[in-house]
């Protein structure tokens, strides 16, 4: 009787546990029905960005120059200081050598003069150093221009030459003259030939009418033909002074051809001279001399001092444009980039500069260049505010600053974010 009860109660305890009162069944599915709703109601609102990051180079637009050693010398000379204004083609240091550069200025002012005797060497000159000067390289052919040069300044001031030109054009004029003498006496003698000739043949007429006797005939006729002969003389005569005057007028264009000659050999050493001259001194200054390549300031990359050896190859110098206006490159890998764009915000961080004491540098993106390599992008970035940071820090650039940077793309939902990745674990 009292298991019966027992069990009689279990079963009204099951009835009573096991109905759900309706009140907590219609409060929790609102309650979860709300939630959900307020979950997904803050996916859809709640947005924010994708950051791209890559490594990044900050320099002037116009980025800085630098300067390597084209060979491995000791230094000589430095002739410019750290953070000094430089021209294009100012020398900054010079390297050993056996040429020396205070020589350089009157080596040019020679070149400068040695053109201007090359375009009239009649009335131009060369000024050769007084005093012997340290060539090295450059003395071979310096040596050969003074020569050529000598050469052709005797060859134009020696009366040897000039003296032989005048006899020779002498003796052309006296044989012209002889000519002309003996064209008139053949002139004359033509006169007197036919007189004799006529007078021959009246007495040839007389000889056949047996006037004159055969001895007196013979006679007449000698003396005609004594006459021919010395007219055949005479045109030989003239024959003769012909071919001298034609034999002095090849002599006078021989000698004056050779003289000629000379001269141009002369002036012919002399440019090629000027031309190895030229082209030694260029490479001389591109070997020993280490020259500004572009206006701006000079940066020392490192510490140089005085009979130092620097390496070949080994970077020196940099040259910053005067102009101040900054950018930074950024390299940014592919995975992404198609969300990037031109005007998105752009946050750097620089190694030099740890962004949680000074601040990091906002800019935005200028433009997006190919890059050589195919796994990135280069991306120009402009900074409207320079060099100052969020903390108001300005910072300094010598030539370039290396970091990171952050590329801030557009904002996208949380809502998306789930559905992209749904979609991904799907795929």
């Amino acid at each position: 009787m009292q298991t019966q009860k027992s069990r009689l109660a279990s079963e009204e305890m099951l009835d009573i546990l096991n109905e759900t009162p309706h009140w907590v069944v219609r409060s929790g599915a609102t309650v979860f029905l709300f939630i959900i709703a307020l979950f997904v109601a803050g996916a859809w609102v709640i947005r924010y960005p994708e950051v791209l990051k890559g490594q990044a180079v900050i320099s002037t637009e116009a980025p800085p120059i630098k300067i390597v050693a084209q060979a491995g010398r000791r230094v000589v000379r430095l002739l410019a200081h750290d953070a000094q204004l430089v021209k294009k083609g100012d020398v900054l240091a010079e390297m050993e050598s056996a040429t020396r550069l205070e020589n350089i200025p009157v080596l040019k002012t020679l070149i400068r003069e040695t053109g201007a005797f090359l375009e009239h060497p009649e009335r131009s000159r060369i000024n050769l150093p007084s005093a012997p000067l340290t060539w090295g390289d450059l003395q071979e052919d310096i040596d050969a221009l003074y020569k050529n040069y000598e050469d052709y300044r005797r060859l134009q001031s020696d009366p040897y030459h000039e003296v032989q030109v005048q006899q020779i054009r002498r003796q052309i004029v006296e044989m012209n003259q002889l000519e002309q003498v003996n064209k008139r006496r053949l002139g004359l003698f033509e006169q007197e030939l036919q007189n004799a000739e006529d007078l021959y043949k009246t007495d040839e007429k007389l000889y056949a009418e047996q006037i004159y006797s055969k001895t007196e005939f013979k006679k007449q006729a000698n003396r005609y033909f004594e006459k021919c002969g010395e007219r055949e003389e005479l045109q030989k005569a003239i024959i003769t002074n012909k071919l001298k005057i034609v034999d002095a007028q090849k002599e006078l264009q021989d000698f004056e051809y050779s003289l000629l000659e000379k001269k141009r050999a002369s002036l012919d050493g002399v440019a090629k001279s000027l031309r190895n001259i030229e082209n030694n001194l260029n490479n001389w200054q591109q070997h020993y001399l280490i020259t500004a390549p572009a206006d701006g300031k000079l940066v020392y990359l490192k510490q140089i001092n005085v009979n130092q050896y620097i390496r070949q190859e080994e970077t020196l110098f940099a040259v910053v444009p005067e102009q101040q206006t900054y950018v930074a490159v950024v390299d940014i890998p592919v995975m992404g980039m198609g969300k990037a764009g031109v005007g998105q915000k752009v946050i750097l961080k620089l190694d030099d500069y740890p962004f949680q004491e000074y601040g990091a540098l906002e800019g935005k993106i200028l433009r997006v260049e190919p890059s050589l390599n195919v796994k990135s992008y280069r991306v120009v970035v402009e900074l409207p505010k320079g060099l100052r940071s969020t903390y108001n820090q300005t910072f300094q650039c010598r030539s370039e600053l290396a970091g990171t940077a952050e590329v801030i793309t557009r904002d996208m939902r949380f809502i998306e974010r789930i559905f992209y990745g749904i979609r991904k674990m799907l795929a």
